[in-house]
């Protein structure tokens, strides 16, 4: 299998900007991709995800902060509400979602870089904003 030039890569970034801007869903437009462009799931999963990283606002480290916080809590709270009402695959899930939780947070922090591909210019290039 040959890998994808650079100007196939652009192409499908952007059509997965298109996908997900036009409001397909993550999985629609990840299966749409891998149909349109030859790809596997994953690599078309990979598309999406970086897509979905360019349409969102960028968060401040205090939502980020906020948002990091209540899920751990939320999470916390479902372990000991399972624990007292005596059921324990509940409770086991919910600390194990939980220490998940904390260690991809960890993981996040201590990341160097992104594992996804972004374009340096974005996805439409410099000269022309996306349509949306």
């Amino acid at each position: 299998m040959t890998r994808a030039t650079d100007s196939e890569l652009r192409r499908r970034e952007s059509a997965a900007l298109e996908l997900l801007a036009a409001g397909a869903g993550t999985a629609l437009a990840a299966q749409t991709l891998s149909e349109r462009y030859g790809v596997s799931l994953r690599t078309a999963r990979r598309y999406i995800a970086a897509a979905r990283l360019e349409l969102t606002e960028p968060l401040t480290p205090h939502e980020l902060d906020a948002m990091a916080m209540v899920t751990l809590h939320r999470l916390e709270l479902l372990a000991g509400q399972a624990t007292m009402e005596g059921d324990k695959v509940t409770a086991i899930r919910a600390s194990r979602a939980l220490a998940t939780a904390v260690a991809q947070m960890r993981k996040a922090v201590t990341a160097p870089v992104t594992r996804f591909r972004l374009p340096a210019t974005g996805a439409y290039g410099a000269a022309d904003p996306p349509p949306f």
